[in-house]
């Protein structure tokens, strides 16, 4: 994204480029088909790759980035033929330390011969986050009771230390925050409302919008109802909330749609389903008879 320099100058945007790797651990390998074969693309080689040893999870390969970096694609290459080692549904962790990873990418490859590249979550709240470790975790081959193989992988994305480093403040700052909101909803839910309290007002941290707080204190502290429909009918009225179309709820989707049950109550084929205060007035009939 382009933004305006000092004097009105158009800056450029930051070059998406390579990035260079280590592999850091994996699960396990089969024979010769090291974790580190994945560094080199050679499609006509069929031992060119990692293979697990086999496919009960987890299996993973873990890569470690030279520097911290804003990891935007993942490529994979492939073998020059189809092959039933190949990932049908794999995903894909990133983060800055290798017990803390969210997931980036839960996809799959097409069985073929061209490689294929992913864009990897690399936003929080429309704020790019930067990870230092990415974590491949293959689910299922194209061939079910294969191992699973990966032959080549390129990671490319942003790894300038002016664009890296500031993101790098935001994202400690903002797991920060959202561990005191954890810690916050923790007190909440058991009524730790002293402890609550004083950490909301010592870090100025708010739990959620103000008017979920208000339908709290009213609902669950106070039990007030009446309090509560007003405070919805607002937040309808100030477009807090999404309208939807009201629609009935029909058992049958098509109109001539036929239900696939007994009938009920004496209700003979053709006729309309009995409700229930007609089926009980009837049968209170038959019992007097």
């Amino acid at each position: 994204m382009e933004g305006r320099a000092a004097g009105g100058a158009v800056a450029a945007a930051p070059e998406c480029r390579l990035l260079p790797y280590a592999l850091h651990k994996w699960s396990s390998f089969s024979s010769t088909y090291l974790p580190e074969n994945i560094l080199v693309d050679k499609p006509n080689d069929q031992s060119s790759r990692w293979s697990s040893e086999s496919n009960y999870p987890p299996q993973y390969l873990i890569l470690k980035l030279e520097r911290p970096a804003i990891v935007q694609n993942i490529t994979f290459g492939k073998y020059e033929k189809t092959h039933v080692c190949n990932l049908k549904k794999f995903k894909v962790f990133g983060g800055m330390n290798e017990e803390n990873m969210t997931e980036l990418l839960s996809s799959g490859l097409k069985n073929d011969y061209n490689k294929e590249t992913f864009t990897l979550k690399h936003k929080i709240d429309e704020q790019m986050f930067p990870c230092r470790f990415i974590k491949i975790v293959p689910l299922l081959s194209w061939g079910p009771s294969f191992n699973f193989s990966i032959w080549y992988v390129e990671l490319s994305g942003i790894d300038d230390p002016d664009v890296v480093q500031p993101c790098l403040n935001w994202y400690s700052k903002y797991r920060e925050q959202e561990a005191i909101r954890l810690c916050l909803k923790h007190f909440r839910q058991h009524n730790y409302t002293e402890a609550f309290e004083s950490l909301q007002k010592k870090t100025k941290i708010a739990l959620e919008h103000p008017m979920l707080t208000d339908l709290h204190d009213k609902l669950v502290l106070k039990g007030d109802f009446d309090a509560c429909e007003e405070l919805i009918e607002k937040a309808v009225n100030d477009g807090l909330l999404r309208g939807h179309p009201w629609q009935a709820l029909s058992l049958f989707r098509q109109q001539n749609q036929k239900p696939n049950q007994g009938f009920r109550c004496g209700q003979s084929r053709g006729q309309e389903e009995t409700s229930p205060s007609e089926c009980l007035l009837k049968n209170q009939l038959a019992k007097g008879r």
